[in-house]
Formats: structure tokens, sequence, C-alpha cells
């Protein structure tokens, strides 16, 4: 019986390291991990990723997706787990560091994102790869013109009676959550829903909520005719999409590098609206709408 228990921890070990890195791949390359998250947008980037490193080196990329959250991601990096991602800037505030300047300045935020961020797990973080995945307050498109309704702070006069949708996280987050929020513009709503995301757009669509906290790179806001409202208090801090990579990998293979830089600025926000769009409405796949987007954008031969 001992014996068979110690071959069965045995083959796992073996199991364990194998699925820990250090693979060939079928041309002589390496074999990096890419850990994504559960949204469509960073699994969209994760078939960039890997279409161009495989379609122009000798490597191979692994794609591991529906990571729960962005410190999950970074934890995996540190541990050297995955070997890259795709990262938003607005994270910097998130309560990792303690002395970072807070800014809804997308510039500054994308340096905090860099400064912090690089060193502290020995990766780099590169300029946003073009579009912006944020936090937004959004209304029926009939609603804001039968009260013209363009700003955040036009709401206030009808707030009490309005019914919020917004995802669970966002009522809980301290920085740029709900008591943020009301203490920034100082009106709150008269009900508040937190909710899965899908639940929150069909609740606006059949005028079960008045309001929700889209993101500015939902297909469904242009799909159910809503009206994102100016933040006209600067109150939500900028997501800019960027893609990350170990140092250690960008160092020993350059030519990674030159991809990600290629990736730089070639993915606007209304384009990765419609790539998700395909997706998530059209029931296309992630690696199809990426490969036809980088062949439309003249980065695959």
């Amino acid at each position: 019986m001992k014996k068979k228990l110690l071959a069965v921890l045995l083959a796992m070990t073996v199991l364990f390291i194998a699925a820990c890195g250090g693979d060939e791949s079928a041309d002589g390359g390496e074999v990096f991990e890419f850990g994504a998250q559960s949204y469509t947008d960073p699994k969209i980037a994760a078939q960039m990723v890997k279409i161009l490193v495989e379609e122009n080196t000798d490597h191979e990329v692994n794609i591991t997706e529906d990571i729960q959250a962005s410190p999950q991601i970074l934890a995996s990096i540190e541990r050297e787990e995955f070997d890259f991602a795709m990262l938003y800037s607005g994270e910097v505030y998130n309560n990792h560091f303690d002395d970072v300047d807070y800014s809804t300045n997308s510039e500054q935020t994308i340096q905090n994102a860099q400064d912090l961020f690089g060193p502290e797990y020995d990766m780099t973080w590169f300029d946003t790869i073009g579009f912006k995945n944020e936090y937004a307050i959004a209304i029926r498109g009939d609603f804001a013109e039968e009260n013209d309704i363009t700003t955040i702070s036009d709401l206030e006069a009808h707030a009490d009676d309005l019914t919020l949708g917004t995802d669970t996280t966002w009522v809980e987050r301290d920085n740029d959550g709900y008591r943020g929020f009301q203490e920034r513009y100082g009106f709150e709503f008269g009900d508040v829903r937190g909710m899965e995301v899908s639940l929150m757009y069909t609740g606006i669509a059949n005028s079960e909520l008045d309001v929700v906290t889209a993101y500015t790179v939902d297909p469904q806001i242009a799909e159910y005719d809503l009206r994102i409202l100016e933040d006209d208090q600067e109150f939500f801090p900028p997501y800019d999409a960027s893609l990350v990579a170990r140092n250690e990998v960008l160092e020993n293979y350059p030519e990674v590098e030159e991809i990600f830089l290629e990736l730089v600025g070639t993915v606007s926000t209304e384009e990765m609206s419609e790539l998700i769009r395909q997706v998530d409405l059209e029931e296309r796949s992630t690696e199809e709408v990426a490969r036809e987007f980088l062949e439309t954008e003249g980065l695959l031969n």
C-alpha cells in the first residue's frame, strides 16, 4: 500500500514539474504562459500575442483563461507561472501600494503602473495596447434625451427615484467604488443592486434598472442604446489596457519584445468593443476574431 502511494505521489510530482514550464515548442523554441482574466478582451489580446509569437518565432504560447482577478495574475507572474498577461492601469490604485499618488489622468496612471508594478514584479508594463476598459455610469438613451442628461451630476435631481445595477465588486470597492462615488458626487441612488454583468445589461434593457455601471468597452452599450454620461467630477480612474511580460523573458528573447511593442496602440476602444461583440453576441471564437483583426491591420503576412 505504501509503495503504491509513493508511486502515485512521484507521478504527481513529475506531472507538476512538467506543467510548470521549461517545455520545448515543436520547433525547438520555448513555451510561454499567458494568463487571461474571465472577461473577453484579455482573452482576445492573449490570442493576438499567441498568433504573432507562433507565426513569427519558433516559440509557442499557452493560454490559461478565466483567472478571476488581476491580483491572481500578478501573483502568478511573481511565481513565474505566467510569463505574459494584459492588465489595466487603474489596478495600481487597488491597494497594492501605500505611496501611490491617485490620478484620473491616463498618462500619469500608466506611468504609475509602470514605475510601481515593474520593479515589484520584475516585469515590463508596456504602453497601452490602445483601448480603455473602465467604469462609467450609463443610462438608457431615451431617458437621457427626455431629461436632458449628459453628465453624472445631472442625475442628482432624479437619483432618489432611480435603481442602480452594478457588479457586486463596485459596491464594495474603496477608492473608486460606490462609497467614494457618493462622497465625490454628493448623492446616492434610491436602490442599488449588485449582480452579474450580463444581468445588469438585461435589467436596464427591460427597464428593471435605470442606471448601470457599464464598462466602456462593452458592446451592450451600443446594442441597447445606452448613453455613457460624462464623469464631470473626474471620479473614475483610467483603466487603459497594457500587455505585461516578465523581464527575464524579454531579455532572453528580444524577438518577443518586438512583438509586444508592435501591438502598442493598435486596438482602439471602438475596435475592441466590436471584437467583443463578435465573440459574445455572434459567438465567434476569440482566435478567429483576433486573427482576422491582425490580418486587417497588416500585422500578419
